[in-house]
C-alpha cells in the first residue's frame, strides 16, 4: 500500500497537465499546466487577486537542462498579464531528487515588467514560482498543490483513554474552483493505525476557500468524504466514521506549506486528525 500514493499523485497531476511532445525534438518537452495564481498589491498589503490559468513550460535537455515558462495571470480583476521567459538554467537541488531551481532577473511583458522571478520544480510533483509585476504586485503561481513531505497524526479518544498514531505515508492534494471559491482536499493513503487498511484516495469536497496574504484557507462543516476504492481498499461504508464535523486547512508559505485539522469519528470515539506538509524538502 505504501506505493499507491505515487501512482495516484501522477493521476492528480495529469488532470492538470497535457503534454504535446509528438512534433518536438527528443531533447525538448512541452507541457500545458493548470496553475493557481495570487497577486498581492504591496501598496495596500491587503488587495489579493486569485486566478487560475493554463501555462506552458518547455524543458530542454542538451547536456544541461533549461526551462522556458509561459505565464498568464490577473493582477487585479480587470488586468491580465502574460509573459514568456527566456530559457532558464535548471539547477539540481542538493537535498531532493528530480527537483530544480530556476530564476530570471527581468522579463518583458508588453506594457508590464516582470522582475525577481524565482522558482522550484519537482519533475514528478509540485511547481512553485514567485515574481513581481511592475514593481508593485508580488505574485505566486503553483501547479495544483501536492504535498509530499508530510506528517499526519490522529488521536482517538475512547473509554480506555487517548490513542495516538503518526505516519509520514499520507500525501495531500488540493484543487480549487475559481468561480465558486471552493476547494477539495485529497488525502492519499490515509491510515489511522498500523492495523488499519489505508484509504487509497479520500476526498473532502465543497470546502469554502478564502485567499489570504500568505496562501489559502479552506473550511467546512459536517463533510462526508468520498473515497476511491481499489482491491486493497475494503472500507466500504466505514467511510462514515470519517465524516468531519469540521475541516480547517491553512496553506501558508505562499502555497508551499499546509497545516490543518479534521475533527471526525463518533461521539463515543472522536478522532482528531492533524495534517502538516510541504512541497519540497526545503521550500523556496
Amino acid at each position: 500500500m505504501r506505493k499507491i500514493y505515487s501512482l495516484l499523485a501522477i493521476v492528480l497531476l495529469l488532470s492538470a497537465l497535457t503534454s504535446c511532445g509528438s512534433d518536438e525534438p527528443n531533447d525538448e518537452q512541452t507541457s500545458y499546466t493548470l496553475m493557481y495564481n495570487r497577486a498581492v498589491d504591496t501598496q495596500t498589503g491587503s488587495d489579493i487577486t486569485f486566478s487560475q490559468s493554463t501555462c506552458c513550460f518547455k524543458v530542454r535537455n542538451n547536456g544541461s537542462m533549461t526551462m522556458q515558462a509561459g505565464m498568464i495571470l490577473k493582477i487585479d480583476e480587470n488586468t491580465a498579464v502574460e509573459f514568456t521567459t527566456d530559457y532558464m538554467p535548471l539547477t539540481p537541488s542538493a537535498d531532493e531528487n528530480y527537483t530544480y531551481t530556476f530564476s530570471a532577473n527581468s522579463v518583458a511583458a508588453g506594457s508590464h515588467t516582470i522582475s525577481n522571478l524565482r522558482g522550484k520544480i519537482n519533475m514528478v510533483g509540485p511547481t512553485f514560482i514567485q515574481y513581481v509585476v511592475d514593481g508593485r504586485y508580488q505574485c505566486y503561481s503553483t501547479l495544483q498543490p501536492y504535498y509530499t513531505h508530510t506528517s499526519t497524526a490522529n488521536t482517538r479518544n475512547g473509554a480506555d483513554g487517548a490513542v495516538s498514531y503518526t505516519t509520514d505515508n499520507v500525501k495531500y492534494g488540493l484543487v480549487f474552483n475559481e468561480t465558486e471559491k471552493k476547494g477539495t482536499l485529497y488525502l492519499f493513503n490515509l491510515q489511522l493505525s498500523d492495523n488499519d487498511n489505508a484509504y487509497a484516495i479520500l476526498t473532502y469536497d465543497n470546502l469554502t476557500m478564502e485567499v489570504t496574504t500568505s496562501g489559502y484557507r479552506l473550511t467546512g462543516a459536517d463533510v462526508l468524504p468520498t473515497w476511491y476504492q481499489n482491491n486493497y481498499d475494503t472500507h466500504g461504508t466505514n467511510v462514515e466514521q470519517l465524516r468531519a464535523s469540521t475541516v480547517t486547512i491553512d496553506v501558508t508559505q505562499q502555497g508551499q506549506a499546509l497545516s490543518g485539522t479534521i475533527k471526525t469519528g463518533t461521539d463515543e470515539s472522536p478522532i482528531d486528525i492533524t495534517l502538516n506538509g510541504t512541497f519540497f524538502e526545503t521550500n523556496l
